[in-house]
């Protein structure tokens, strides 16, 4: 009479202690797993939280049975959105309607950004008002840039003719 030695690994669904997804059984060891390792369990990624080994004899078999207990990955916490949070409008990916911005910015406000903001508050023009905080967000963090955009407008001989036609 052979003694035999099998090797079963037990895959619980993720967070489930009871639920078993697959049970598999070979004549060799299994990998050594360990507990925060990533599995693909069903077609799906699963992080192993929990393993528990135990040995059961079964006539003639020796059973070395791991269980896997596992967890599906967690979501980003989305921190919930306070009341003075101000959604921002979808973007017009227009080249020249960024253009116009970037005129009616140094030709109407100067450069001032935060007067453009003012001026755009409670009129409706969502599109004007991303693109003003996204400047005005670019401009804190470099400020050499309103010099380029200045540098730009002013190449541009665009609002001399729309002036005068006036």
């Amino acid at each position: 009479m052979q003694r035999r030695n099998l090797y079963v690994l037990v895959l619980f669904a993720p967070g489930s202690r009871r639920r078993i997804v697959e049970r598999l059984v070979t004549r060799r060891p299994w990998w050594p797993l360990a507990a925060g390792e990533v599995l693909t369990l069903a077609g799906r990624k699963v992080y192993v939280t929990a393993l528990a080994e135990r040995i059961e004899w079964h006539g003639d078999d020796i059973e070395h049975v791991t269980e896997v207990y596992t967890r599906l990955p967690r979501r980003p916490h989305r921190a919930p959105v306070g009341g003075n949070v101000v959604p921002m409008p979808r973007s017009d990916g227009s080249v020249v309607t960024q253009f116009l911005r970037y005129h009616v910015l140094m030709r109407v406000f100067d450069g001032d950004v935060d007067a453009w903001l003012l001026h755009l508050s409670g009129t409706g023009e969502e599109a004007d008002l991303r693109f003003a905080r996204w400047i005005r967000t670019r401009l804190r963090r470099d400020p050499a840039l309103l010099l380029s955009i200045r540098r730009m407008v002013e190449a541009t001989p665009f609002w001399s003719a729309v002036a005068g036609c006036q």
